[in-house]
């Protein structure tokens, strides 16, 4: 039964980074008036640090 916690830990950690990352690119783009197109790449960057901050 551990790895059944460390599936669901790691999917938390996944979702959290993914809806940070959507909540940054809305922002960006409705707030700041940032192209979707110009995000996009950060936003990948952005939830793949989040994600790796959160797992330390």
């Amino acid at each position: 039964m551990h790895w059944l916690g460390r599936i669901i830990t790691f999917s938390v950690i996944a979702g959290s980074a993914v809806l940070v990352a959507l909540l940054l690119g809305h922002v960006a783009h409705y707030d700041i008036g940032i192209t979707r197109l110009a995000i996009r790449h950060s936003a990948l960057i952005a939830s793949a640090v989040i994600a790796m901050l959160l797992v330390v």
